[in-house]
Order: C-alpha cells, then sequence, then structure tokens
C-alpha cells in the first residue's frame, strides 16, 4: 500500500494519444530546424545559441511525450480496479500563482476500512464555486491509494 494518497490526473487515450502526436510532430520540426540551422552561414555563437534553445523545446516535447503516456495508463489502472465515492469538501483556500489563481481542497476521502484527507489543487470553474461540506465525485483504488476528482 502506498503511504501518500496519489492523484491521478484523468486522461483518456485519445487524448494522450494527440499529446503524443503533436509533441513527435514538434520534435520533428524543431529538429529539422536545427540542421537547417547548423549550415545556415551565422556566426558560431548565435547558432550554438538557437540550437540550446531549440535543444531546450526538444527536452519538454520529450517530457510531454513521457507524461501523456502514463497519465492514460495511470487512468486505466484506476478505472479498472478503483470504485467510485463521494468525497466531502473539507475546506477551500486560495492559492495565487502570480499569473494564475488555484484553489487548494482539501477533500475527505470516506472508505469502509477508514478514510483519508488528500489535497487536490485546481483552477476549474467547478472547484472555484465549491462550498465546505459539499460532496464531490471521485474515483478511488483503495488498495493503492490513487484518487481522481471527476470534472
Amino acid at each position: 500500500m502506498t503511504a501518500n494518497p496519489a492523484e491521478v490526473s484523468l486522461t483518456s487515450r485519445g487524448s494522450a494519444t494527440v499529446q503524443r502526436v503533436l509533441a513527435g510532430l514538434s520534435i520533428a520540426g524543431v529538429v529539422a530546424c536545427m540542421i537547417v540551422l547548423a549550415f545556415s552561414g551565422q556566426p558560431w555563437w548565435a547558432i550554438l545559441l538557437w540550437e540550446l534553445g531549440m535543444l531546450f523545446v526538444v527536452l519538454i516535447m520529450l517530457a510531454i511525450w513521457g507524461t501523456a503516456g502514463d497519465s492514460a495508463k495511470e487512468t486505466a489502472a484506476l478505472a479498472a480496479a478503483g470504485t467510485q465515492v463521494l468525497g466531502e469538501l473539507t475546506d477551500k483556500s486560495l492559492y495565487d500563482a502570480g499569473d494564475d489563481v488555484y484553489y487548494d481542497l482539501t477533500l475527505w476521502i470516506p472508505l469502509p476500512q477508514g478514510g483519508f484527507s488528500v489535497t487536490h489543487r485546481c483552477s476549474r470553474a467547478e472547484c472555484s464555486s465549491r462550498r465546505p461540506g459539499e460532496k464531490i465525485p471521485m474515483l478511488v483504488d483503495p488498495e493503492v491509494r490513487t484518487w481522481a476528482v471527476f470534472h
């Protein structure tokens, strides 16, 4: 059993496929630009700076590629082994990240063998309008203590 409950970001296989296709196309385009740039005749230091910037973009796209697949696998595992419950919102606080505003929702997940408390950070309108005491539909796998909020 996992000591700390882990939130699963619900991702369908179709959504993960779209994310992977877009990341793959982006990687192919950036690599093509890197090859063309190498023979562009610009000063070596300018080429180096451009190549480093594009390498950074490739690394970000590779991260998107990997996390999309992982999220879809975690969602499939949770859907296969999980049960639907109504979690209770016990506390809500505002988290200002500068450009974005998030809500930290503290949820109590009731289970027959004893529930547990988790925190869900979200910027969706559904979560921002929730009030303490409300019930929120969730999917929980009590064996491995993974959970997800239905939006």
